[in-house]
Parts: structure tokens; C-alpha cells; sequence
């Protein structure tokens, strides 16, 4: 253990030095996998340096992700940019996992469904690649610590008193109707309110579909199940009835699989590409709804400038130049962020399309095999 900790010391000395410069992102996160333990789940990271082969493998619990983001939002000005969204939490207690699996398969279900935590593990190794490619977050040096330091960064409460504060003001700014100064924002506002709706629509429609085809699973596993059930004979009749039915069992057993594994597939393809988008246009509209706040401070700034009298007037105008400063800024910024979450957006839709189409091709074609062999088998029994 020592050693191991001696290793990951020397290669957060060692990548800090060198990342100097470098072009992002400055490391590769791969998480292969996530553990239960107790009431936390522990995800195992594997950290190397983007230009060379070191690395280190760490230790992290969910919570550890939400002061990360929680630093990575207060340490950097976030005005004008569109902020990479934090997984959801994932469930690590019994309770919730049954509650969830009835609401999902029927309040009388027998069946539970299991962790999902291959999909956990997809979403927190997305957002660490969205940070780290992010041009502000991804030379944060909260990031670098929290990648390359074998122990998990001491965590505080929260200071929910901030985060009230700034849902406050997202609030006023999402209420307020007035038209933008600039043409193009009034054109990306419209887009993400109407994006972000049909997103979200689209998201929860694709689970109501991956559940259902999850339950179909269930439906023909139990008939398969009942078909097998029958009592052996040696009546040469019924010997022969339970031949059919042996083979109608087979079948239904190949359909359940089919229809398990394209739920589990289109979950973490499609699925996690309408999850993750479905929470990054809430990022989005965050941020024009930021950029509106701006915009009511830096007129209102205007108007005071205007009635100030000759005691306050240098005040007033200091007050306006600093609003109109803050408020051009992050019109800037937002121009390039518009950009990047229009490029991300466009190549993660595409390779997540391309990879459930072909999976989505090969489990029918290897279900079509199936089904053919069991056809083959009902037609050797003679009645």
C-alpha cells in the first residue's frame, strides 16, 4: 500500500510539472467500474497523463464528484459558459432500488432490477471527460488534485445558502421577458427552451420504451418458466406434448434475451446520449439565463447613470462601466461556448446513433438465429 501511494505521489508531482502548457485535455479518465460499499458506491478511476503512459488507479464516491463540482463552479467565473452537468446520484440502498424496480415493472412484481451502475460509470466518466476538455475547467487545479492525489479531497457542508442564492437569480431571470440586445441570443434562447423541452420529452419517452421491453423480458421469462413446469410422463403422447412445449420454452427464453439486452444496450447508447443532453440543456439555459441577468443589471446601470446627479455621478458611472464590462464578457464567452456545446453535442449524437444501430442490428440478427434454430426444432417432433 505504501508503495502504491509512493507511485501516485510521484505522478501527481510528476504530471503537475509537466502539464504546463499542454494542450487539453491533460489526462485520460477510464472508469471500468463502480462498487457498493456499506451505503456508498465506490467508482474506480484510471488516471493517466494525456501525452505519456503514467498514471495512477483511485478511490471515489459520489459525493467526492459533487465538491468537485461544487469548487470547480465557485473558483471559476462561470458567466457565459455552459457548465458540464453532474450525474445523478446513483441509488445505493435497497429501499430506493425496490421502490424504483416496482414503480419501473408493476407494484406486484417479483422481480427487482439490478444496479445500474454501468451507466453510473458512463455518466461520471463522461462528465470528467467534459471537464477536462472544458478550456476553463479542465486547468482547474481542484481537477488536477482530485485526478491525481490517491486520497478523495476533504469535503465541507454546502453552503446551500449559495446555491439558493444563485437559483434566485436564475429564477428572476428566467421570468423576465424582455427582449435581448443582440438578435443572435434572442435565436439561441428560443432554441433552448424548445431543445431543451424536446430533449427531455424524447428522454423520458425512450425509458417509458427501454422499461417496457425490460418487462416483456420479464413476461416471457415467466412464460418460459410455466412451459417447462409440466409434470414428466411416460405416456408417449404427453412425452411428446412436453417435446413442444420444451421447444415453445426455448423460444420464449431467446425472446426474453433479446428483449434484455436491447434494453441494457439502449440504455447505455441512446439512452445515456438522451440522459446526458437532457441535463446539459438545463446547463444551457443556465447560462442565457445568466447572461439575461447581466443584461437587466447593465441596463439598469444605464438608466441610473442617466438620473444621477452631479455627487453620485462618479459612482453611477463606475457602476455602468463595470456592468457593461461583465456584461460584454460574457456575451463573449458565450459565443464560443455556444460553438463547443454545438460540436459536442453533434458528435456525441452521432457516435452513440452509430453504436446502437450496430448493437441493436446484432442482437436481432443473432435473435433471428435463435428463433430459427427453435422453428427447426418444432418441426423435427412429429405429432
Amino acid at each position: 500500500m505504501e508503495e502504491e501511494d509512493d507511485t501516485t505521489k510521484s505522478f501527481a508531482q510528476t504530471s503537475n510539472g509537466e502539464t504546463e502548457g499542454q494542450d487539453l485535455p491533460l489526462y485520460r479518465v477510464h472508469v471500468p467500474e463502480a462498487v457498493k460499499r456499506a451505503e456508498n458506491v465506490m467508482f474506480t478511476l484510471q488516471v493517466t497523463v494525456a501525452k505519456d503512459e503514467k498514471g495512477c488507479v483511485i478511490l471515489r464516491q459520489f459525493e467526492d464528484f459533487e465538491w468537485l463540482h461544487h469548487n470547480l463552479i465557485t473558483g471559476n467565473d462561470i458567466k457565459g459558459l455552459i457548465v458540464p452537468p453532474l450525474p445523478v446520484k446513483p441509488l445505493s440502498d435497497p429501499k430506493s432500488a425496490e421502490s424504483l424496480s416496482k414503480k419501473q415493472m408493476g407494484e406486484h412484481t417479483r422481480i427487482m432490477r439490478g444496479d445500474q451502475f454501468e451507466h453510473d460509470c458512463l455518466s461520471v466518466q463522461k462528465y470528467l471527460e467534459l471537464m477536462l476538455s472544458h478550456p476553463i475547467f479542465g486547468k482547474d487545479k481542484n481537477l488536477a488534485s482530485f485526478l491525481t492525489e490517491q486520497e478523495a479531497p476533504v469535503r465541507a457542508k454546502l453552503n446551500k445558502g449559495l446555491i439558493t442564492r444563485l437559483s434566485s437569480a436564475i429564477d428572476t431571470a428566467r421570468k423576465s421577458s424582455r427582449k435581448d440586445l443582440d438578435e443572435f441570443y434572442n435565436t439561441q434562447r428560443t432554441f433552448a427552451a424548445d431543445y431543451s423541452k424536446a430533449i427531455k420529452e424524447a428522454s423520458l419517452n425512450y425509458n417509458k420504451m427501454l422499461v417496457a421491453q425490460w418487462r416483456l423480458s420479464s413476461s416471457y421469462s415467466t412464460v418460459a418458466t410455466e412451459l417447462t413446469s409440466c409434470t414428466a410422463d411416460r405416456d408417449e403422447e404427453l412425452v411428446k406434448l412436453n417435446r413442444v412445449l420444451k421447444a415453445l420454452s426455448d423460444g420464449c427464453e431467446d425472446e426474453a434475451t433479446c428483449y434484455e439486452l436491447k434494453s441494457a444496450k439502449g440504455e447505455t447508447t441512446l439512452g445515456f446520449y438522451l440522459d446526458l443532453f437532457a441535463r446539459y440543456s438545463d446547463s444551457l439555459k443556465e447560462m442565457h439565463f445568466r447572461r439575461v441577468n447581466d443584461l437587466i443589471e447593465y441596463e439598469a446601470s444605464e438608466k441610473a447613470l442617466e438620473k444621477a446627479k452631479p455627487p453620485k455621478r462618479q459612482l453611477a458611472e463606475e457602476t455602468f462601466d463595470s456592468a457593461k464590462t461583465n456584461f460584454e464578457k460574457c456575451s463573449e464567452k458565450g459565443r464560443a461556448e455556444l460553438n463547443r456545446f454545438t460540436q459536442i453535442r453533434l458528435a456525441t449524437s452521432g457516435s452513440c446513433l452509430a453504436e446502437y444501430a450496430e448493437l441493436q442490428v446484432k442482437i436481432s440478427q443473432d435473435f433471428y438465429t435463435q428463433l430459427l434454430h427453435s422453428r427447426r426444432a418444432l418441426d423435427k417432433i412429429h405429432l
